[in-house]
C-alpha cells in the first residue's frame, strides 16, 4: 500500500500543487455555500415545509455540483487542447537532440487534467453545500434563517481565508467580498421566496 501511494505521489504530486486544482476547489466550495444557502433561504422565505426545504436543498446541491464539474471539465479541456498543441509545435520545431526525455517529462507533468479539476470542483461544491443544508435542516423553524446565515458567513470566511494564503490580496478584503456576495444572494432569494409564497 505504501509503495502504491509513493508511486501515486510521484506521478501526481506536482499536478495537485497546481493552481488549477486549487482554483477549482475554492470556487466549487464558494459556489456550493452561496448557491445552496440562496436556495434554502428562498424556500424559508416562502414558508415551505421542512421536507420541501430538504428536497430543494439536496436537489440544488446535486444540480450545482454537476454543473460546476461539467463547467470545469469543459474549461480545462479547452486549456489542455491549447497546451497539447503548443507542445506538439514545440517538439516539431525543436532540434532532434532537444526532444529528449526531459521534454517527455515536461509534457506528462504540466499538461492539465480536466478530470482532476472536475472531480475537485464536484467534491468541493458538495462539501460547501452541506454546511447551509445541515444548518437549515437541524434548526427549529424560528431559527432557520439566522442559523443558515451564520453558517454561510462562517463557511465563506473559512474559504476566503484558505484562498487568501495563495494571493497577495489582504485576507479581510477577500472575506468581506465573499460575505457581501453571499448576503446579497441570500437577501434576493429570501425576498423572492416571500413574494412568491404570498402570491401562491
Amino acid at each position: 500500500m505504501l509503495i502504491w501511494f509513493k508511486q501515486w505521489q510521484r506521478r501526481y504530486y506536482h499536478f495537485w500543487n497546481q493552481l488549477n486544482v486549487l482554483r477549482a476547489g475554492i470556487l466549487g466550495a464558494n459556489d456550493g455555500i452561496i448557491s445552496v444557502s440562496g436556495i434554502v433561504l428562498g424556500a424559508v422565505g416562502a414558508d415551505l415545509s421542512a421536507t420541501t426545504l430538504l428536497i430543494s436543498g439536496v436537489s440544488g446541491m446535486i444540480a450545482g455540483a454537476c454543473s460546476m464539474a461539467g463547467g470545469e471539465y469543459v474549461s480545462v479541456s479547452a486549456q489542455k487542447d491549447v497546451q497539447l498543441s503548443q507542445l506538439k509545435l514545440q517538439l516539431a520545431t525543436a532540434p532532434v537532440a532537444e526532444a529528449d526525455q526531459a521534454q517527455t517529462r515536461l509534457q506528462a507533468i504540466d499538461v492539465l487534467n480536466p478530470l482532476h479539476a472536475a472531480a475537485t470542483s464536484l467534491l468541493a461544491f458538495i462539501g460547501g453545500a452541506l454546511i447551509p443544508l445541515a444548518a437549515i435542516s437541524l434548526s427549529l423553524p424560528r431559527w432557520r434563517l439566522l442559523n443558515t446565515l451564520v453558517a454561510m458567513g462562517v463557511a465563506l470566511t473559512l474559504n476566503a481565508t484558505v484562498s487568501a494564503r495563495h494571493t497577495v490580496v489582504p485576507v479581510h478584503k477577500i472575506i468581506w467580498r465573499n460575505i457581501l456576495v453571499g448576503v446579497a444572494t441570500a437577501l434576493m432569494t429570501y425576498l423572492m421566496g416571500i413574494w412568491l409564497g404570498s402570491a401562491s
